[in-house]
């Protein structure tokens, strides 16, 4: 599956959540079944990349023999025509049950089908699968957040972080454990929100390898990202301090987020 050709990133929910922060039985379920797999790769749309076609491609890629290890896939166009990945790329993100099952996967190699699939397709996108990028990924409010029924589509805000020294990973914890405690006293009627940690697992190429992790903000849409933003810029200060001691951030870098697989069409 090196060098697969995809056509879109229309796609990526979260339905799982993992935390760090969850009662002492919870935590010891983490340990032993570990946290989702993610993967990113970075995509170049082609000649022939529009909405008709990318639905085509998502449509078709559904209806191939998936790896049953795969149980999320989702897809991420960056607003500004510049991000990590250079310029005018797209950004497809699967889910996986564990690493081995991911590095399982791409080592069995396409089957014909897919290759079919891929060779029709790859007019409309192409993607880097030999540098695709693996993370931990952490949902530490998942089982508590606000985010209520699935959506195909939302927007993800990212900031890419470097810590700012060796006490860097437990002064986010204690920023984590404090930011949770900030969504706790919400009022009920905030826009939905959701959040992850994403850390890397397995070397990663660069820029992404110079961040030591990427926090992610999901929301319905970019007018409850803002409206979001401005609360926490006015009744966050102090959590925003705790996690300014922790690391660095450049961002939020919006993208708007559309599921992939599972197929919308299904549900």
């Amino acid at each position: 599956m090196n060098n697969l050709k995809l056509s879109i990133l229309l796609s990526f929910l979260f339905l799982v959540g993992c935390s760090e922060t969850q009662e002492e039985a919870e935590t010891a379920t983490e340990e032993e079944q570990g946290p989702p797999f993610s993967e990113y790769m970075t995509c170049t749309p082609g000649p022939d990349f529009n909405n008709e076609t990318a639905t085509m491609m998502v449509d078709e890629w559904n209806d191939l023999a998936l790896d049953e290890a795969l149980f999320f896939a989702a897809g991420h166009a960056p607003l500004e025509t510049a991000s990590l990945g250079g310029e005018g790329k797209v950004y497809w993100q699967l889910f996986w049950e564990s690493k081995d099952a991911a590095d399982n996967a791409w080592a069995s190699g396409p089957s014909e089908e897919f290759a079919a699939w891929a060779q029709k397709h790859e007019s409309v996108l192409t993607c880097d699968g030999e540098n695709r990028r693996g993370y931990n990924a952490y949902f530490p409010y998942s089982d508590k957040d606000n985010w209520g029924e699935p959506s195909a589509e939302w927007v993800t805000y990212a900031h890419y972080c470097k810590y700012n020294g060796d006490d860097g990973p437990a002064k986010l914890q204690v920023g984590v454990e404090a930011f949770n405690a900030y969504l706790d006293n919400q009022a009920d009627d905030v826009a939905p929100f959701r959040y992850a940690v994403y850390m890397h697992n397995g070397e990663n190429p660069e820029p992404y390898a110079s961040y030591d992790f990427f926090w992610m903000n999901y929301y319905k849409s970019h007018d409850g990202a803002k409206t979001s933003y401005e609360r926490f810029a006015n009744e966050g200060a102090e959590v925003q301090a705790m996690f300014d001691a922790s690391a660095t951030c450049e961002g939020p870098n919006p993208s708007t987020s559309y599921q992939f697989f599972p197929d919308p069409d299904d549900a």
